[in-house]
């Protein structure tokens, strides 16, 4: 059994609950005559902290489109900066480990009835092949010691739980045991040479928030980039040439259907669409089961959504030594100082395919009246959960027109704005990391998504009363999207995919100067 060497971290220390936990639990006392206090009230088992500029110094503030009382929290009038949500994160430290020998006394003698007594074990072979009683065998060894030290693993720790723990709060204090090629990469080593690059292109209004668990051990942190702002248009309606007023036609009726949801009123939109920020999240894990890691991110002001997953996921394995440049690059690894820069090179790359997802999600639409399932159903055909799945299929119809024929990027952003409001767990998790991703799966593959819910539809029916609704040819998932046409109630008549020629276009008339920007902070 591995423990550490010093008396405080004996493996019988009990744990202390979250915050369903009993009221016993959250408040210990601190000795039989001392104060009550909770591990919780020194230090938080999880966290949300909200930031807004680089640095202290910064006089930074959100963009006029953000507005801070409507975050549910991960926004904050007073938000610390960039610099000190970094520095509230937990050093991580590494402890030796030892076991204890169960047959050597403290004074260090033998116990040697009790290795004759051990299961498996022959020990009248090992007295035959030696010539030499077990008992003479233990008597010329050389003096044992009760604790074993353990060479080829360490022990990850927090060292204020550790300090706690020795004054007598029942907390535990070990994220993990890790081998010894295990590097710690502290999160001021990880997230602080960010603060330079972004300095460097002059985007210190950089605004976003934290979600950390276990006392800090695992970490989801988002960061949105004002200067990365961009307004997606739709594409002019070729068949509009002869001036034709009529709405009919799909990509009109998904303008339509989204000023609202974007925060663009109906007839003032001026064809300006919706407007986006770049960014990107990122996150640890002291426990072992992750590394550190870096993806882009869309952040949709007018709801308050972060859109995650929009581009290649980076990740750096805890080992070797992350801020030693040269000794990274001896092992073929890439310093973290320009791990960085390969995540915004990134953000650059994906914006013509980022611009032709929203565009066309704004131009498919399903018609929940043309197929046997209400919108709260399409959802748990994806996976959500019930109460979220109604709260998004409310939210989505408030926002159609008509309220049956949401466009695919209402229905992604209403679940990602429920998922927001009512998940209680923590936004750290997999678990929401999870639901998320459905979201994330309507805006990048909606094809994939609505045959998927027909799919599961078709696997739950009842054969004898309810028609298949997938297409026998489409019983294999596609991501193709010009099969959504032949799907049963999807609108997607006159958009099923954007031309090279549209997708250009889109790239060079909303991301004027974006290239300039980003290739900026890269140098």
């Amino acid at each position: 059994m591995s423990t550490d060497r010093t008396p405080t971290s004996s493996s019988t220390a009990a744990d202390v609950n979250d915050s369903a936990a009993s009221t016993d639990d959250q408040h210990q006392n601190q000795s039989q005559s001392g104060p009550t206090i909770g591990v919780n009230d020194l230090l938080a088992r999880e966290r949300t902290l909200a930031f807004c500029g680089l640095v202290p110094e910064d006089d930074a503030s959100y963009p006029d489109a953000v507005d801070p009382a409507k975050s549910d929290g991960r926004l904050s009038d007073g938000a610390l900066s960039f610099k000190e949500v970094v520095r509230h994160l937990p050093i991580a430290s590494s402890g030796d480990l030892y076991a204890d020998n169960r047959f050597v006394g403290q004074d260090g003698n033998i116990d040697t009835a009790e290795i004759r007594d051990v299961d498996g074990l022959d020990t009248d072979a090992i007295e035959q092949a030696t010539g030499m009683s077990v008992k003479e065998i233990a008597t010329g060894a050389a003096q044992r010691d009760s604790l074993v030290e353990i060479s080829d693993h360490q022990d990850i720790i927090d060292e204020r739980r550790l300090a706690l723990h020795t004054l007598g709060l029942p907390v535990k204090f070990r994220w993990q045991i890790a081998s010894d090629q295990y590097c710690i990469v502290q999160p001021t080593d990880a997230y602080m040479p960010t603060v330079g690059a972004l300095q460097k292109r002059g985007a210190t209004d950089a605004f976003g928030w934290a979600h950390y668990r276990d006392w800090g051990g695992t970490l989801k942190m988002s960061v949105v980039l004002p200067d990365l702002c961009r307004t997606i248009v739709p594409p002019d309606d070729p068949d509009d040439s002869d001036g034709d007023d009529s709405d009919s036609d799909a990509a009109s009726r998904a303008q339509q259907r989204d000023d609202a949801l974007t925060g663009v009123a109906s007839g003032e939109s001026d064809g300006e669409g919706v407007t986006v920020y770049g960014g990107f999240q990122t996150g640890y894990d002291f426990r072992g089961s992750q590394t550190l890691w870096a993806r882009p991110l869309l952040y949709v002001p007018a709801s308050d959504a972060a859109i995650f997953g929009m581009g290649q996921r980076y990740s750096r394995r805890h080992v070797g030594s992350a801020t030693d440049a040269a000794h990274e690059r001896a092992n073929d690894r890439v310093p973290i100082n320009e791990w960085w820069a390969n995540i915004y090179d990134d953000i650059e790359n994906q914006t013509a395919t980022v611009d032709r997802a929203i565009l066309r999600s704004r131009a498919v639409a399903i018609d929940f009246e043309d197929v046997p399932y209400a919108i709260d159903e399409f959802y748990t055909y994806l996976g959500i959960p019930g109460k979220y799945a109604e709260e998004a299929a409310d939210r989505a119809k408030a926002f159609a027109s008509p309220p049956t024929s949401p466009t695919i990027w209402n229905l992604q952003l209403s679940l990602l704005v429920a998922l927001d409001s009512l998940y209680e767990g923590s936004h750290a998790s997999d678990t929401y990391q999870g639901y998320n991703e459905v979201a994330q799966q309507l805006l990048r593959q909606p094809s994939h998504s609505i045959q998927l819910a027909l799919k599961e539809h078709d696997l739950r029916a009842d054969e004898n009363t309810a028609a298949k609704q997938l297409p026998p040819e489409q019983q294999s998932l596609s991501d193709a999207i010009e099969d959504l046409a032949t799907i049963p109630g999807v609108d997607a008549d006159t958009e099923t995919d954007l031309s090279n020629v549209d997708a250009q276009r889109i790239q060079e008339g909303v991301s004027g100067g974006l290239q300039q920007k980003l290739d900026s902070l890269a140098n």
